[in-house]
């Protein structure tokens, strides 16, 4: 997904959990990035800051948007290496890190003391376990102006490299927000500048927000083209180096057995579900006994949801990765490919047994998580090379930066 359409996903999770339903912003997006925006509905259900509640923090505090915002959007809170930022872009990622943490931890965000309920305006009042000394305030500030360097130095060099976002990118931007204005007034705010401001902090507006996501897809693009690049140039002996276990394919039919009403699993259930999975394998040999006519069954029988869809495939898997049985069928020392079979598993969420097809044992080069986890590795570094030595000046407007709720 693109850089601009993961940080608007967050924005538009946030509106739909005041609309309660999957707004139209969403509607023409891409099915995987309307997938992703409603995995972040459960995470971020407490984080918003409702019409009512931001009015009441303005009344609180005995300001309004209109004497208020200026000091946050005209005013200078940063200077990064000669860039200015103002306290209500800082406010912007740190809102944008805050609700990417909340997505990342969901109800585990508690474990770390951290209380959601407040949005952004109840970090500056719990202290940060994270921190030596420090408040949540503190921690995600600080995430936002790492952010903001990053952001500052990659645009830097898609400047020296001619990297640019095309007209048709930044135009599918702008068309994101047309229905946002419609959208918001359903649920109390005048508009999306209004719902903007309540979540995104006050001086922030439709239009600051499409020039934040247009210069951090200009970032990501330059991050993801480096990245690429380091991909492309992972030898298979970085591979074997730093993983030198070797990996396996395979691919699995799943029947589940059923539970009673107490929840178990009978050995008449276990039974019945061995039974089915044989049912299924006679089939298969019956047939074609191909892979292809494997995965065919997978789709059409495989109660494994997270891999009926794709053939029953399952890539680049490490000893000690799945259930004991298929475990011990999938790296049996005489394994080869082709081999199936017929393996009991088990744990908290299921009993039941797989129907195996042994791929193959690959080659390390033909490891893709090893290959992607060394490529990002190689770019984090490299991105830590381009913001040493990036000067930071704190200015006595840093100090409003995130308070713009209180």
């Amino acid at each position: 997904m693109k850089t601009w359409k993961k940080m608007l996903s967050l924005i538009l999770a946030v509106c739909m959990i005041c609309s309660c339903a999957v707004c139209a912003l969403a509607e023409e997006s891409e099915e995987a990035d309307l997938h992703e925006v409603e995995q972040l509905l459960e995470a971020l259900e407490e984080t918003t800051i409702t019409k009512e509640r931001f009015e009441a923090l303005l009344d609180e505090a005995g300001k309004s948007t209109d004497n208020t915002a200026p000091y946050y959007s005209d005013t200078v809170a940063l200077v990064i290496d000669g860039e200015e930022v103002s306290p209500a872009k800082l406010t912007y990622c740190l809102a944008n890190q805050f609700q990417s943490f909340v997505n990342s931890y969901g109800q585990y965000a508690a474990y770390f003391g951290l209380d959601v309920s407040g949005g952004i305006a109840g970090l500056a009042e719990q202290k940060c376990a994270m921190l030596e000394e420090g408040t949540w305030l503190d921690f995600f500030l600080q995430q936002a102006v790492d952010s903001l360097q990053q952001s500052i130095a990659l645009r830097r060099i898609a400047a020296e490299e001619g990297i640019t976002i095309a007209e048709e990118e930044t135009s599918e931007m702008r068309e994101s927000f047309e229905e946002f204005d419609t959208i918001v007034q359903q649920y109390g705010y005048a508009d999306g500048n209004e719902f903007i401001t309540a979540n995104y902090g006050l001086g922030n507006d439709v239009n600051s927000l499409l020039n934040f996501l247009t210069e951090f897809a200009l970032a990501g693009r330059v991050y993801d083209q480096f990245e690429q690049q380091f991909h492309e140039n992972v030898t298979a002996e970085e591979i074997l180096e730093q993983f030198p276990d070797p990996t396996i394919s395979i691919r699995h039919i799943l029947i589940m057995a059923e539970q009673d009403e107490n929840g178990e699993w009978t050995d008449e259930a276990k039974e019945a579900a061995k039974v089915r999975a044989e049912e299924i394998l006679q089939e298969w040999a019956a047939g074609d006994a191909t892979e292809e006519s494997f995965a065919a069954l997978a789709e059409k029988y495989s109660e494994d949801p997270g891999s009926s869809s794709n053939g029953g495939l399952y890539s680049n898997v490490s000893k000690g990765q799945m259930v004991e049985e298929f475990d011990a069928f999938c790296f049996d020392e005489n394994r080869q490919p082709g081999d199936t079979g017929i393996v009991y598993g088990s744990n908290g969420g299921y009993a039941g047994y797989h129907v195996m097809y042994f791929v193959a044992t690959e080659k390390p080069e033909d490891n893709e998580e090893a290959r992607e986890s060394i490529a990002m590795a190689h770019t984090g570094e490299w991105l830590k090379e381009q913001v040493e030595g990036m000067e930071i000046t704190m200015l006595p407007y840093y100090k409003i930066a995130g308070h713009t709720l209180f």
